[in-house]
């Protein structure tokens, strides 16, 4: 069973952010799996961990593109944005950094099980209403 799907988050209105979100949303599935596996000794630490560094190579292709779409249409809360982003990179790397010293997949579980919250949360407060203003800005170069 999966620990969230898509369909419990609201859509974006731009594709890309949609399409990072759809990916993302795996990852924390294939992740919940893999410590769970790991964590009944039915899985290898080593594919958690590669899994783990995919996961966190995404999130920051995933915020570095939302940002520079922020800076190319000058989204006006662009700071508040980054800065949520900002404290989810740190909270991720102490867990990554925890992780990667103690090799306890049970450290991972707490991280990973809170991130859709957090997913869900910054999706419609934060995300939609700035993929609503880089989709109205993308239309309106468009006309031009």
């Amino acid at each position: 069973m999966s620990l969230v799907t898509i369909e419990q988050y609201e859509s974006m209105s731009v594709e890309k952010i949609q399409e990072l979100h759809v990916n993302e949303i795996k990852l924390i599935n294939e992740i919940d799996q893999l410590v769970k596996l790991c964590v009944e000794g039915n899985a290898d630490l080593k594919d958690l961990d590669k899994k783990l560094e995919e996961y966190v190579k995404h999130v920051k292709e995933h915020f570095r593109y939302e940002e520079e779409l922020m800076q190319e249409y000058n989204f006006p809360s662009y700071d508040m944005h980054k800065l949520a982003h900002d404290m989810f990179l740190a909270d991720m790397g102490y867990a990554t950094m925890i992780w990667k010293q103690r090799n306890d997949p049970n450290k991972l579980v707490k991280f990973i099980r809170k991130s859709p919250e957090w997913i869900e949360s910054h999706m419609s407060s934060v995300d939609a209403p700035t993929a609503d203003y880089i989709s109205k800005k993308q239309s309106q170069s468009f006309v031009k």
